[in-house]
């Protein structure tokens, strides 16, 4: 049986029109939160910052009003249209109302959950702040974000042998026994502004951005895992750590997903991991660096060298 207001939507719009205007009406996710502001706390680079809207708490991630990103010097275009277009530097993102599908820079990539125009308003996935040199953290109502705009540097075309010789003296690589006792072959590099901002590394600028600020008071070792059995599993970083040439030991601060999804998830037969453990920074006299990882019951290699 059609309701009142259903009815007075065909009288008006039609049937082809119903069915965009039933998507966009969607009282389960009209709320009082999505509309003001205030049951969210924003912090912007340590400091508590207003803004009109709340975000909207999807089940596959955050949805922030625009305005959040203008904070930070984003340029949206088309927030009336179903295409939106962000920009900011060298950094151009295309959009669609609806779709998890985007394109960065000419290259296909996905979110975790769509954009969408809510009472007129647009709001994006948080995880794209990312993609601007924007680190992003939420902890309850929480939210949390350090824009390192400050760290966009060109990025630097190094030649084979460049990038080998780079990558020999800071990198190196070894099988890895995931949480479900399969041997993955992993890549282990400890990063440096070299390295950040080599174009040999294909990462975006703003997690280039994002390690180079987190480099200052980190340090950052990239992993490439590749599963090349036939059985899934999950590497353990909780028993990863890093010795230094004086016997200290120094623990994973946090995991951060720059391709593939996070780097501590399931890896399925065939699939790669491309992502970057977080330690506390090792003293500038050190000149070797063990990677010790448990599950395996050894060290896995030795950082030579810091630059």
């Amino acid at each position: 049986m059609k309701t009142k207001f259903m009815r007075s939507l065909l009288a008006v719009l039609g049937i082809g029109a119903l069915l965009v205007a039933l998507v966009a009406y969607n009282p389960s996710t009209t709320t009082a939160a999505n509309l003001t502001g205030g049951q969210y706390t924003y912090l912007i680079d340590g400091e508590e910052v207003a803004f009109t809207f709340d975000p909207i708490a999807k089940k596959d991630g955050l949805l922030l009003p625009t305005e959040v990103f203008q904070k930070f010097d984003v340029i949206i275009e088309g927030g009336t249209t179903r295409n939106i277009i962000l920009s900011k530097g060298t950094v151009r993102v295309n959009l669609t109302i609806g779709s998890t599908v985007f394109d960065l820079g000419g290259q296909p990539k996905a979110l975790s959950t769509a954009p969408i125009r809510l009472n007129g308003r647009v709001f994006l996935p948080s995880e794209l702040l990312r993609e601007f040199g924007v680190d992003f953290t939420q902890d309850g109502n929480f939210i949390s974000m350090r824009g390192f705009t400050d760290k966009y540097v060109d990025v630097k075309d190094l030649s084979t042998s460049e990038w080998g010789n780079l990558k020999g003296t800071l990198g190196f690589n070894n099988m890895v026994k995931l949480d479900s006792g399969v041997n993955v072959n992993g890549d282990f590099w400890m990063l440096t502004p070299s390295l950040i901002t080599a174009s040999n590394l294909n990462i975006s600028y703003g997690n280039r951005a994002r390690l180079l600020g987190l480099f200052e008071t980190n340090s950052l070792v990239l992993v490439n895992l590749s599963n090349v059995s036939n059985k899934a599993g999950a590497l353990v970083t909780a028993t990863t750590y890093l010795i230094d040439d004086q016997r200290n030991q120094y623990d994973v601060q946090s995991v951060i997903d720059i391709g593939y999804g996070l780097l501590n998830s399931k890896l399925a037969p065939s699939a790669d991991r491309l992502g970057v453990l977080v330690f506390p920074k090792l003293p500038a006299s050190a000149v070797n660096a063990i990677l010790y990882y448990d599950t395996n019951g050894y060290g896995l290699g030795t950082f030579r060298t810091f630059r």
